[in-house]
């Protein structure tokens, strides 16, 4: 009696165990990539928004924290300053007009008489 199954001759086996082995790497490839995507996507979303905002305007920084809200102001190389604490608010100001009214329009000189 002779077992034919590793026969090295056969091309019947090889060939359904390279597909088998094609078949197990493409898993593992497509499973790697999801658990990827699910670490990836899980880090994105429990990561804290960050605790401090600023921005600048000419020689002018303002930090803003983002857990309690308040505002600090720095100009130039001086000490900075605090706006705004926990719980203040700030007021509205009514706005003025700055800038002079403009002066009353001149009328323009007449058109001299055309054929004379």
């Amino acid at each position: 009696m002779t077992d034919n199954r590793f026969d090295p001759s056969d091309p019947a086996p090889r060939g359904a165990m390279l597909g088998e082995a094609i078949d197990g790497a493409v898993r593992k490839i497509t499973t790697g990539i999801v658990i990827a995507g699910a670490l990836i996507g899980l880090g994105i979303y429990a990561h804290p928004e960050p605790r401090f905002d600023a921005f600048a305007f000419g020689d002018q920084i303002v930090r803003v924290d983002g857990k309690t809200g308040t505002i600090i102001a720095c100009e130039g190389t001086r000490t900075c300053q605090l706006v705004l604490r926990k719980g203040q608010r700030l007021d509205r100001i009514k706005r003025t007009s700055a800038l002079p009214k403009p002066a009353p329009a001149t009328p323009l000189p007449a058109a001299p008489a055309a054929g004379k």
